[in-house]
This record gives structure tokens, sequence and C-alpha cells, in this order.
């Protein structure tokens, strides 16, 4: 197992915020959105995705681009990690 899929792996399924991360990018692949309209598609407080956003850009897990209000992405990684991307497609969007 390589070092990108063990970091999917601990924050995607082993950590505290996990479930909140899955649905998140799954959003992402849906389409790219800014921090405000993430958290109206999943139900959730600015401040919740905030955080965990910046986990997953600090990660590389998220990319984002434009200034003001960014834009944000799954990075090229996730998205070469086929296994993780089919699993997060297959999920269902819950509200937290």
């Amino acid at each position: 197992m390589d070092s990108i899929a063990r970091l999917l792996i601990w924050l995607l399924e082993g950590t505290k915020g996990a479930k909140t991360r899955q649905l998140l990018l799954s959003l992402l692949l849906e389409k790219p959105r800014n921090m405000r309209q993430l958290a109206l598609a999943a139900g959730m407080d600015y401040k919740s995705v905030q955080h965990h956003i910046e986990l997953m850009e600090k990660n590389s897990i998220v990319s984002r681009a434009g200034g003001y209000s960014p834009i944000y992405f799954v990075s090229d990684i996730v998205l070469a990690e086929k296994g993780f991307v089919s699993k997060l497609k297959g999920g269902k969007h819950g509200k937290k």
C-alpha cells in the first residue's frame, strides 16, 4: 500500500471526522464548489466545513482555484485512487 492510499484511509476512514470528509469529497466529485455552497449542500455549519476543507487541502486531498471565495476541487492525487473515488461516488449524501 502506498503512502497516498494510507493517507486517504487515515483521513477518510480512520479519524473522528472521516464521515464528514467523505460527504464533502463526494459533493466535490459531483461538481466543484466554494465553501458556502459546500456548507449548504452538506447541511452543515460553515466553520465545520472550513475546518475539514482546510485539513484536506493541507494534505493535498483537495485543491482550490481563485482568490476571494475560491472554488474547491478533488485533487488529482485522489482521482488517481480509483477505488476511493468509486466508493465515494457510490455513497449516499446524508445531511449531518
